[in-house]
């Protein structure tokens, strides 16, 4: 007989889930069912008689966050409550976690001053469980621009290396260890662009210190990701310096586009990845002395990493080829299947190149004869010579036609913009877009729907990035996104906002195709307005007429929600 299942309620209200460590016998537990049944409950739920749970965002063994809204405000604005997973059902220790529990969150909201990391809103205690309320960060987390296999320009992981440096400057200040910096604790913040750090360990450390009261001895667990955590925090012993190393693994990671983990290291434990990416030796030298070992050989201070980055020269923009591991994958019987492709390929060739040996040596000849006899006007002689033409043209490779998987680089719109070239920089932009969006668009100079939504969210924050800051917001994705937002999605009164239409409708910006360059360019009279451009205008995303005006909003799924 089978036995029978129990609902989550029934399975919740068994107890199994009042502490997080079993108080017979201080052994963890780990129940995975039970602890998606209290997420499924969850939702809907009314926190505090305020914060309502829409969706959980994230899942630890630690604590869950949902994404929630805040009914006592107008509009419901969206925030991110932590739940932090009950800790011991004894009364003395849950107030020895809520003094610990008080004072984590005191600090997270002194933290939350910068304008680079999540202010706290609340925190409050409710059937002997914890939580925090945080400020919800519109973007999308920085994983999302580091595919693996993809390599980024050193000049652009140096700037966000940098960027993220800034943040952890002041969080070391607190004396805090952020304990989990990687890609997806970093979210590329839709309406400027920049990084926000987001979910620290305090939390977790919380539940450390907890854990060791409870048991009347010191509980040691690794606080962090694999192949982003350095030796010491793996055995719990953070310092700050485990943030450098743990920075300088996600700079790894998007230099090569391999995940930290997949770095091979040598006796002295020492990563080795000096092979993968082809970057300068002053970029190299600060990245392994942040990657060390041993944390006394490695940057002790945040202020020290900043000074050596100040210090280096210029920097490469642009991005190295994507490299496919399935190439090193292929078997014996493919390579020589390819081979003989080649091979056979070579053979053709030498035919027809003998082929036409003979062809050309036998005109000689014919040409010889007639000029002897005198029976052709010369006029035959120019035919004979254009078929010899013609037949060469087909015996001939045709030229090799743009190759759109070469490496992007950024550097001629950096310039443009920062020479505030803007007719220049939209041009760029334009053919930036299109080898980003795939070969024939890039061969023919129309963006074509089916590549139109492959380009990268990393091409299109970088561009993005480029425009926003060369124009102090006016001018990019991110702007023309926020107009799009404010005309309620309307494209039509976004484009007339823009400048791009006309208030009767009309296209105020017109192109025609040149049929020599392959690509559409602006009717002189009718061009964007480059001089004194309103907000948003440029760069000007339509180019190449289209009917499905909508498609044009996939640009900006990487700039805004």
């Amino acid at each position: 007989m089978k036995p029978k299942t129990r609902s989550c309620s029934a399975r919740v209200a068994g107890g199994t889930t009042s502490g997080f460590f079993n108080q017979r016998n201080g052994v963890a537990i780990s129940l995975v069912g039970i602890i998606r049944c209290i997420i499924q409950l969850m939702i809907g739920k009314l926190l505090d008689n305020r914060y309502r749970i829409i969706r959980e965002l994230a899942e630890g063994g630690f604590s869950q966050t949902y994404l929630a809204e805040d009914t006592r405000l107008p509009k419901n604005p969206k925030c991110v409550v932590k739940h932090l997973n009950p800790t011991i059902d004894d009364p003395v220790f849950t107030q020895k976690a809520l003094e610990l529990f008080k004072t984590e969150a005191e600090t997270l909201q002194e933290l939350g001053k910068h304008d680079l990391i999540p202010q706290l809103y609340a925190y409050f205690q409710e059937n002997k469980e914890f939580y925090l309320v945080q400020e919800f960060i519109e973007g999308h987390p920085l994983s999302t621009e580091m595919s693996p296999g993809s390599q980024m320009a050193e000049a652009r992981v140096a700037q966000i290396v940098k960027e993220v440096l800034e943040i952890l400057q002041f969080v070391h200040k607190y004396n805090v260890i952020h304990r989990d910096v990687k890609p997806s604790n970093l979210i590329r913040r839709h309406h400027d662009g920049k990084l926000v750090l987001i979910d620290f360990g305090t939390v977790k450390q919380v539940q450390m210190e907890v854990a060791s009261a409870s048991r009347k001895a010191k509980v040691t667990l690794p606080i962090g990701t694999p192949g982003y955590m350095s030796y010491e925090q793996e055995r719990g012993q953070s310092v700050s310096s485990s943030d450098i190393y743990s920075l300088g693994m996600l700079a790894l990671q998007a230099l090569t586009g391999k995940h930290p983990s997949q770095f091979p290291r040598d006796r002295d434990n020492e990563i080795n990845w000096q092979s993968y990416p082809n970057i300068s030796r002053e970029f190299t030298a600060v990245l392994i002395q942040m990657t060390r070992c041993n944390p006394r050989d490695r940057y002790q201070t945040v202020a020290e990493v900043l000074h050596d980055l100040s210090k280096l020269s210029k920097l490469n923009t642009t991005s190295p080829r994507t490299v496919d591991d399935r190439l090193s994958k292929f078997s014996i019987n493919q390579i020589a299947q390819k081979t003989r492709k080649q091979s056979n390929s070579q053979s053709l060739i030498w035919i027809s190149v003998l082929s036409l040996l003979g062809l050309t040596a036998l005109i000689y000849s014919l040409l010889i004869w007639v000029k002897d006899q005198n029976k052709i006007k010369v006029d035959l002689v120019q035919t004979v010579l254009e078929v010899v033409s013609e037949t060469t043209a087909i015996s001939s490779p045709s030229p090799p036609k743009p190759d759109t998987s070469d490496k992007l680089s950024y550097e001629l719109l950096s310039n443009y913009l920062k020479q505030k070239d803007w007719q220049s920089a939209d041009q760029e932009t334009y053919l930036l877009l299109l080898k980003a969006a795939g070969s024939r668009s890039y061969a023919d100079g129309t963006f074509h729907p089916d590549e139109l939504g492959q380009i990268s969210c990393a091409d299109l924050v970088l561009i993005d990035q480029l425009w926003t800051q060369s124009t102090k917001a006016k001018q990019g994705l991110t702007a023309q996104r926020q107009t799009y937002e404010e005309s309620s999605r309307d494209l039509r009164l976004t484009f007339e906002t823009l400048g791009w239409f006309n208030p009767s409708g009309e296209s105020a910006i017109e192109t025609a195709y040149d049929r020599q360059t392959s690509r559409w360019e602006y009717i002189k009279g009718r061009q964007p307005n480059f001089k004194s451009p309103p907000k948003g205008h440029l760069p000007f995303l339509m180019r190449s007429p289209t009917k499905n005006m909508e498609a044009l909003t996939t640009l900006y799924r990487c700039s805004s929600n």
